[in-house]
């Protein structure tokens, strides 16, 4: 891709944040996550609930999403765990509040563009490290996607630099 188009949508007037998750995905994913009995688990960005409708039996499930005025940027408690597929607009508001918000840890599915050293840094700035990241490919989707999955007291296993380098 160009980096005029790439601007383009980066800039566009407004974003498409629907990108519903496939649920034999979602439970994949979710099995990924190192869940604990009783653990809090809150998907963020509902959707159709492909996440939600998949967290085992033995936590307990909250839920957020914008479409029905439940905004995950209002939202005030606590949990252990953040499992979603977040909008991708407002990204790094998202990654500050997940960081905020959760004891445990926080799980993105994310296109890999997405995977910034910015973000990378906002997590490890909130003691989280990347101890996962699964590649997968949503038919009708742009790219490649990334399951991140962020501990909380964990390193990072990727390494960055938040250098812009000029050839």
């Amino acid at each position: 891709m160009d980096s005029k188009r790439a601007h383009d949508i980066k800039h566009r007037n407004k974003p498409n944040d629907n990108f519903y998750t496939p649920r034999k995905l979602a439970a994949k994913l979710i099995s990924l996550v190192p869940l604990e009995t009783d653990d809090l688990v809150l998907d963020a960005a509902l959707g159709e609930g492909a996440f939600f409708d998949n967290f085992p039996d033995y936590v307990n499930a909250d839920c957020c999403d914008p479409n029905l005025d439940l905004d995950f940027l209002q939202y005030s408690r606590n949990v252990d765990w953040i499992i979603t597929n977040p909008p991708y607009s407002n990204l790094d508001a998202w990654f500050v509040k997940a960081f905020a918000i959760s004891k445990k840890g926080v799980a993105f599915l994310l296109g890999y563009i997405n995977i910034t050293p910015r973000r990378l840094e906002i997590a490890n700035n909130s003691g989280f490290g990347v101890t996962k990241i699964h590649l997968c490919k949503v038919f009708q989707w742009f790219g490649i996607s990334a399951f991140v999955i962020f501990e909380k007291g964990k390193p990072n296993i990727i390494e960055y630099d938040r250098i812009v380098w000029h050839g």
